[in-house]
């Protein structure tokens, strides 16, 4: 089990890089489907055979939905609050700011093509948001 997975969703950032976990299930795949190196299938094309999509595109979708089921919560309930909580006093460390999870949910927003002024309005009706997220 990846160290990645034992931590909370609310987190900065997760111990394994989108392309460690890509390559991870690209292997996994190859031998599911029994294709060796020898066979010379790329991995965009084993993704077409298989009908599945890729690593960063099921990632983008799981953060939309984790954000819309968030949106949704009441204001008392404590993701809710870790999300829209600040520290008060930080000490930051040299060179590019850690990504939020509100940098990495704007960033998926616009590769999906969802206008970010009018999300919100979207997320309370859950039957368009999670056809939209698909």
């Amino acid at each position: 089990m990846c160290p990645c997975e034992l931590k909370a969703r609310y987190t900065v950032q997760s111990c394994c890089p989108p392309s460690y976990m890509e390559a991870f299930m690209m292997r996994y795949l190859r031998s599911i489907v029994r294709i060796t190196w020898m066979d010379k299938v790329t991995n965009k094309e084993l993704l077409e055979r298989t009908g599945l999509p890729s690593m960063e595109d099921l990632l983008i979708r799981k953060n939309l939905r984790w954000t819309g089921h968030l949106m949704r919560m009441s204001p008392d309930r404590l993701p809710k609050q870790v999300l829209y909580s600040q520290l008060s006093s930080v000490h930051r460390k040299r060179g590019r700011p850690r990504l939020r999870f509100k940098d990495t949910t704007k960033r998926s927003l616009k590769l999906r093509d969802i206008k970010t002024d009018s999300w919100t309005l979207l997320l309370q009706q859950r039957y368009k948001w999670r056809a939209l997220v698909k």
